[in-house]
């Protein structure tokens, strides 16, 4: 849809056009591209709607109000930013996710890919498909098929009576709309030519009532104007004037009628009966105005009569009648020329229906026979799917428009409820009541119902229909119909044993300098995205023997790390090597725990991009590359197992994909302007690893940040604040305070590590050190002399501690390693265990001291 349309739109749904708006969500649409595209039907590795993902979606509202906040009202720019993406969307406000769904793509982008196809069937196995090949064998005496009567009846009558009722309309429909047509020009031709004579008339009228003339000069006048008024064909259409009575006042071509009374005068001379006059006096009485058909001699012509159509309208001072009319005999014989010009078509079409016919009959035997073949190719189809769904262990549960449709075996098995109980119920009516595990799962279900979820995966506990409990993993995705929009539910029944999480503190530690491992080697000699994501499957085997070896936490953190920052590099070296490598030096970069290397198998993907300066005039083109560049290596990363973020910090999001001048200024504001809210938003960005590209476009960053917080030593108290609002989960008498979820008892562990993480963070800010990890931070913090080697040990304990503490918990929790839990249920901790970790958790706030009389003044806790 053209912006402008898009502009109309918004005018008449919000009351503003907000064309800046609007080029702003379709800024990344790359025109030279798609005109390409569209002249040859290709560009390779093109895509014309790849530029939506980035601000045609919910995500990008926040972005929106960013960049037009002061301009117009927030309600003003959700309104315009909703309008155009309903107008784009037929009503509907996508997700980014969305856009990754091929079904998505096919229902909102017309998509047509035939090369994907070609990836999954061939030519060949495709046409099999869908004409059912088993069915094909089995019935080649079909070829030999005689139509059936159902066709007769579906094709040839059908056709037969469409002819009739086409030929019919043409005179019950058209030919009466071309006269009403033609009718309606007439009469306001010879309306507008009354209010003409009218018009002259009010002007002897004003000079009565002025006292300028008297009424009898101003009524001779008048109607000497009016007599001299001509038009039509050689000027001999004219006016003419009654009074109300009707006594004839003035006709041009008729002066032996003027003074008579005219009350019985009608054309019956000419067989039509009517009384013109006495009707056009009931016309003016009845509205002042009126239409009259009657006949009426042609021109000059007494010998000649012409149906005539006539306007009167009156001048009610004067109770004068004035009136024209012009002949239509035209009409009648245009509707003639157009009956028989329709006729001849009907001739021509009946001609060519009779040869389409033949040709209908001739190829219907092939058409009734492949249309059997596909009916029994989707039939086979339906059972393959339904017995795919039907056998797995998964149970699933199919919602459209807040239906739920369908459930499988499984799902009826695990919940004992049959097929209609769980189609007439909503799905949260499952969960166990009043279970603080099920808070979230409740309020995402009803989400979900109603349109406003995204795709997500968490625990719940459901009631069986035996009022029994079910752990369970809920995974939904949305899936997108032709008419409809929906969503699968997937419920992967949990077993739950005792947590051994303590067990590798308790085995022998690893020896130092364990060998690069194999994985790594993998993916860099990968060739393609897939052999590089089955590399990285080995991983969760390979983290398992380490945990069985009893290595030390930094060698599982530096491991996971390590694949990460392979599995980068490779990604983007493949895509570089299909598109080519661009000319402007860029960096793609890695934050918060992906760059600490304090990743766990749960961790999502936290990146950007920075790439050095061009001229403002290429800027959007530039970002629009690196855009396809971040796209395609997250969602690599993706489908490796790294999920996206959910906040949307990654180098696909054009927010964080930006140039060395852009970022400094982004710095700019996060530091210069520092407030409690801009310290939560850039506390990721201070954590930075190059994981491919170039060095100079980081370090000048850097160099900038440092200069900045020199230059503000304000934003450190800031800063600290922010630090010392990460509490370690202890009440007041020194005890672990903890969450209760459901029967669990349970602290989040990732919420614990954050106090140390910050530590390290604010120092290395403080003084200048570019290593992002946080334990390397603490060694090179106590190698200048900052921390003293208590201090040092200390913090190094708490930290792997910890650390390992969560990593363990996970792998317990989740035995395949495919899902996160930071959840530590408390009681199944020995006492020693829990004397333990309540030992540690006390020495946050004594770190939390140190750091508050370090940047505060005075002790903080």
């Amino acid at each position: 849809m053209k912006l402008s349309t898009h502009a109309d739109h918004s005018e008449e749904q919000v009351g503003i056009r907000a064309e800046d708006i609007h080029k702003w969500i379709d800024g990344f649409f790359d025109a030279e591209s798609f005109d390409h595209f569209v002249k040859t039907g290709s560009k390779r590795g093109f895509n014309p709607y790849n530029h939506r993902k980035y601000r045609h979606c919910a995500e990008a509202l926040e972005d929106a109000y960013h960049e037009f906040e002061g301009k117009y009202t927030r309600e003003q720019i959700k309104a315009v930013f909703e309008c155009h993406l309903r107008d784009d969307y037929d009503g509907f406000i996508p997700l980014q996710e969305d856009f990754e769904s091929g079904m998505f793509t096919e229902k909102y982008h017309e998509s047509d890919e035939p090369e994907e196809l070609e990836k999954i069937l061939s030519e060949a196995e495709l046409s099999e498909y869908f004409k059912g090949q088993a069915y094909y064998g089995q019935n080649k005496h079909n070829n030999r098929t005689k139509l059936s009567a159902g066709f007769y009846w579906r094709v040839v009558w059908p056709t037969v009576i469409a002819a009739v009722l086409f030929a019919s309309s043409a005179f019950t429909i058209i030919v009466p709309v071309f006269r009403d047509s033609m009718m309606k020009q007439k009469q306001g031709m010879i309306k507008e030519l009354v209010s003409t004579a009218t018009s002259a008339i009010e002007f002897y009228l004003h000079q009565e009532q002025s006292g300028e003339l008297t009424r009898a000069e101003a009524q001779r006048l008048a109607a000497a104007e009016v007599s001299e008024l001509r038009y039509g064909i050689d000027n001999k259409d004219y006016f003419w004037i009654t009074d109300m009575t009707p006594v004839m006042v003035m006709h041009p071509y008729r002066p032996e009628l003027v003074g008579k009374d005219l009350s019985d005068y009608s054309d019956s001379e000419n067989k039509s009966g009517i009384k013109l006059f006495a009707e056009s006096v009931e016309l003016v009485k009845a509205g002042n105005e009126g239409y009259l058909e009657y006949l009426w001699q042609w021109m000059d012509d007494p010998g000649r009569a012409e149906p005539k159509l006539s306007f009167v309208q009156g001048v009610p001072e004067w109770d004068w009648v004035v009136g024209t009319g012009v002949y239509i005999h035209d009409v009648k014989e245009e509707i003639d020329r157009l009956s028989r010009n329709l006729l001849i078509a009907d001739g021509v079409i009946a001609m060519a229906m009779l040869g389409l016919m033949a040709s209908v009959l001739l190829q219907s035997r092939r058409i009734e026979i492949d249309r059997a073949r596909a009916e029994t190719g989707l039939r086979e189809a339906k059972d393959r799917y339904r017995a795919l769904v039907e056998g797995s262990n998964e149970g699933y549960v199919l919602v459209i428009d807040g239906d739920t449709v369908f459930s499988n075996h499984t799902m009826r098995r695990m919940t004992g409820f049959g097929e209609e109980e769980l189609a007439g119920m909503k799905i949260w009516h499952l969960l166990e009541p009043d279970n603080e595990v099920n808070r979230f799962a409740d309020e995402h279900l009803k989400q979900l119902y109603d349109h406003t979820a995204a795709a997500a995966e968490f625990e719940a506990r459901l009631r069986t229909k035996g009022d029994e409990p079910l752990d369970v993993l809920v995974s939904t995705s949305r899936i997108f119909f032709s008419e409809k929009n929906g969503h699968v539910i997937s419920f992967t029944e949990i077993s739950r044993g005792r947590r051994d999480t303590l067990k590798a503190f308790s085995a022998p530690s690893a020896a130092q300098g364990f060998p690069i491992p194999e994985i790594q080697q993998d993916i860099a000699a990968a060739k393609t995205a897939g052999q590089v994501v089955r590399a990285l499957k080995q991983l969760p085997d390979l983290v398992r023997a380490l945990t069985d070896s009893g290595v030390k936490p930094a060698i599982l953190r530096e491991t996971i790390g390590a694949a990460y920052d392979a599995a980068i590099e490779r990604f983007i070296f493949q895509s570089l090597e299909e598109s080519g490598r661009p000319a402007t030096p860029f960096a793609f970069v890695s934050l918060g725990s992906n760059a600490r290397h304090e990743m766990t198998m749960f961790s999502d993907q936290d990146n950007a991009l920075i790439f050095a300066d061009v001229p403002k005039e290429r800027l959007t083109e530039i970002r629009r590359e690196f855009l396809v560049l971040a796209d395609e290596v997250c969602g690599k990363l993706r489908q490796a197992g790294y999920p996206y973020c959910p906040g949307g910090i990654m180098a696909a999001n054009p927010k964080w994909c930006l140039s060395v001048s852009e970022w400094k200024k982004k710095f700019n504001q996060w530091i210069l302007k520092a407030t409690s809210e801009t310290i939560l938003e850039v506390n990721v960005f201070f954590d930075i690893r190059n994981a491919f590209g170039s060095d100079e476009q980081v370090d000048e960053l850097r160099a900038h940040v440092r200069a900045c917080t020199e230059a503000n030593p304000e934003f450190f108290i800031f800063y600290a604040k922010n630090c010392l609002g990460y509490k370690a989960p202890l009440g007041l008498l020194g005890r672990i305070r903890t969450e209760r979820k459901g029967t669990e008892k349970t602290i989040n562990l990732k919420e614990c590590l954050k106090p140390l993480e910050t530590f390290g963070r604010i120092y290395a800010l403080k003084h200048g050190l570019p290593t992002p990890g946080t334990l390397n931070r603490i060694s090179e913090l106590q190698h200048t002399g900052i921390l003293k080697d208590e201090t040092y040990r200390e913090l190094v304990y708490v930290f792997d501690y910890l650390w390992q503490l969560r990593f363990f918990n996970q792998i317990s929790a989740n035995a395949a390693l495919s899902s996160n839990s930071d959840d530590l249920d408390v009681s199944t901790l020995t006492d020693l265990e829990r004397d333990n970790l309540q030992s540690v958790l006390a020495r946050i706030p004594v770190f939390q001291s140190r750091l508050g009389y370090d940047f505060l003044g005075s002790m903080q806790v």
